[in-house]
């Protein structure tokens, strides 16, 4: 389980610890047996540039931008939350901009900080509320990437931010 040790971990899946180390030793080689080949090939440079422009859109609330950078079939969870949802226009609309700093909605100005997560691209995002000078985190996204498209995003709540390098407050 993400930031917990192993005692952690064997007391809220009510485990004896030895039991989560055997199934950790047991997973990790089948994982590995699942993930796709390219993710170890794909080069870092295309990766950055891929995640620099999601970065971007994000920041920008740019739905046309964000739309180049998901394949069509792209999927978006948000655990442990049970929302998904399958396909570029289906995730366009969970990611709308939200309405202009002129508007009474809008919720405020974001930034983005580049990270990793079990070896593939992610993004800690970060919201300053109208008013306030701190931008706070928000979202943690982690994107799997095939070819240059981006073909999974997961979305983590923000107290995982420390376990991947970055700052709960900007």
């Amino acid at each position: 389980m993400l930031g917990l040790s192993l005692g952690e971990t064997a007391e809220t899946l009510d485990l004896a610890p030895v039991s989560v180390d055997g199934a950790l030793q047991r997973a990790r080689p089948a994982l590995r047996d699942l993930l796709p080949d390219r993710r170890t090939r794909e080069p870092a440079e295309r990766e950055a540039a891929l995640l620099s422009r999601y970065m971007a859109a994000g920041e920008a609330l740019d739905p046309a931008a964000w739309g180049g950078l998901l394949a069509d079939d792209v999927l978006l969870t948000t655990p442990p939350n049970p929302y998904w949802c399958r396909g570029r226009d289906a995730v366009l609309a969970f990611l709308r901009p939200s309405p202009a700093p002129a508007s009474a909605a809008f919720p405020g100005h974001r930034r983005h900080l580049p990270a990793r997560a079990n070896g593939q691209p992610a993004t800690g995002g970060y919201l300053r509320r109208p008013g306030t000078n701190v931008y706070r985190a928000q979202v943690l996204d982690v994107l799997r990437v095939e070819g240059d498209r981006i073909v999974e995003i997961t979305s983590f709540e923000p107290h995982l931010f420390p376990a991947f390098g970055l700052p709960l407050r900007l």
